[in-house]
């Protein structure tokens, strides 16, 4: 365990109110790649594309947030159709 479930819980209140705050994507994708491997980032926008395919569908708008992470993150256009497809045919 690597913190308490009270210092997990501040956590996710400081994460809320900085989305709330936020009027971009920029803030978050930079940290993120400024510490993710390429690999990381490619994981991390399958788990995105599970997300956005846990109800068995895709949503336009789901689609075009998760275009627009990769695109910030600078996964390649082939790996993020390669994700999108290994997740879409799991379903």
């Amino acid at each position: 365990l690597l913190f308490t479930a009270e210092v997990a819980d501040e956590l996710l209140a400081t994460a809320k109110q900085r989305v709330h705050e936020a009027t971009d994507l920029f803030q978050f994708t930079e940290v993120i790649n400024s510490s993710y491997s390429y690999q990381e980032k490619e994981g991390l926008i399958e788990s995105l594309w599970k997300v956005a395919y846990s109800d068995n569908q895709l949503d336009k708008y789901e689609e075009h947030m998760v275009r627009r992470i990769a695109d910030l993150l600078y996964v390649a256009h082939s790996d993020f159709m390669q994700s999108k497809n290994r997740i879409k045919a799991s379903c």
